[in-house]
């Protein structure tokens, strides 16, 4: 097997494919670095904005009421008029840069949206506010900055913060990359077969080295991610107890740095999971384009049509944009659906498992060296 590996890395150091994909990762990383802002606060404002306006359509949805305490006007009118209050004191306490009263602002509107649940003639201003699991996630968040007397927001030109952003982004993206990466990791050697034969190794040690030896760029890839944001380093580390907010069967908070180590773990996962994928489809289509179309199809089904992730909740394609599952994006469907990333994780895993068994069969059958 060690001189498979030494003949497969000959042939893939100048595969000008593995050059093209590293040069790919590295644009990626600088391009998001000269857009990203290095202090988010003008979109915390438009958000905050959309959401004055989402407040004052939803109170336009009542009739002119008085809204003190003693007034004729609803309990969910009383309450929309105390959202819409807060949400602008939440613009003036940005504009003027004073976070501890957006944090405690943030605290007191999720407290009232709680209470809005509840309240009789919700559903006429439901479509207009956030949903259960976004409003009790934003609670846990700004009640842990509030509790943690946090006066500055997060600051994206630091190290920390800017990976969290990248890696909180990077799921939609993964799977395509990988796909195109290893869309013709067997066509090659099927279209050469004679020079295959000339190899000093036998062809299953060889297409085994060659399978190790793609997953050992999809690692150089996520590292270079990581040496790419270096010098973000000269801004500062940033904060690795960040909080950030996440679906995890429940909503939760967890660490920056963990969410960082979650998402590398998923994409190494999803890595294996595609490029086996590809073996088996370059056996059985022969064709890189049909390769990439199978996989496109099977990726944009659950996103093009949400209700399937209700009716098939296990299925591996519905986890392979994991930042959506770590959303809880599924939760908040019209048929909700409870699943999560760490049991998509348990899925995914045993689709390798049998997709490593089909290959094998390939393998001891001579499909492979037939094809």
């Amino acid at each position: 097997m060690l001189r498979a590996l030494k003949v497969g890395l000959l042939i893939e150091r100048t595969n000008l494919k593995n050059l093209v994909a590293l040069l790919a990762v590295v644009v990626i990383v600088f391009g998001m670095m000269f857009f990203v802002k290095a202090q988010e606060v003008g979109q915390q404002l438009d958000e905050k904005k959309s959401d004055f306006y989402n407040s004052r359509a939803g109170l336009s949805k009542f009739q002119v009421k008085d809204a003190s305490e003693d007034g004729d006007g609803s309990d969910l009118y009383k309450n929309l008029t105390k959202q819409h209050t807060s949400i602008a004191l939440q613009i003036a306490a940005l504009t003027m840069e004073n976070y501890p009263l957006y944090y405690q602002s943030s605290v007191e509107i999720a407290e009232l949206r709680k209470e809005a649940f509840d309240l009789e003639d919700y559903e006429k201003v439901g479509d207009l506010l956030p949903t259960k699991l976004e409003n009790t996630l934003n609670y846990l968040y700004f009640k842990q900055l509030v509790d943690a007397e946090r006066q500055g927001v997060s600051d994206l030109s630091h190290y920390i913060p800017f990976l969290l952003y990248f890696f909180s982004i990077a799921g939609f993206g993964w799977y395509i990359f990988i796909s195109f990466y290893t869309s013709a990791i067997l066509l090659d050697d099927f279209e050469h077969t004679s020079i295959v034969k000339g190899y000093p190794v036998r062809f299953d040690q060889y297409i085994i080295s060659k399978c190790m030896l793609a997953f050992g760029y999809v690692l150089a890839f996520i590292a270079l991610i990581f040496i790419c944001a270096l010098p973000r380093l000269n801004s500062g580390i940033g904060d690795m107890t960040e909080p950030v907010r996440v679906f995890l069967g429940e909503p939760a908070i967890i660490s920056s740095i963990s969410y960082i180590g979650r998402a590398v773990l998923y994409m190494i996962v999803i890595s294996v999971f595609v490029m086996l994928l590809s073996i088996i489809l370059n056996v059985l289509v022969k064709n890189m384009y049909l390769t990439l179309f199978i996989h496109f199809i099977l990726f944009f089904l659950p996103i093009v049509f949400p209700r399937l992730i209700s009716i098939f909740p296990y299925n591996p394609f519905n986890f392979m944009s994991f930042n959506d599952i770590l959303s809880g994006l599924p939760v908040d469907l019209e048929k909700s659906t409870s699943i999560t990333m760490n049991q998509g994780l348990i899925v995914i895993v045993i689709c390798i498992v049998l997709m490593l068994i089909i290959i094998q069969r390939f393998f001891s059958t001579g499909k492979i060296k037939r094809a």
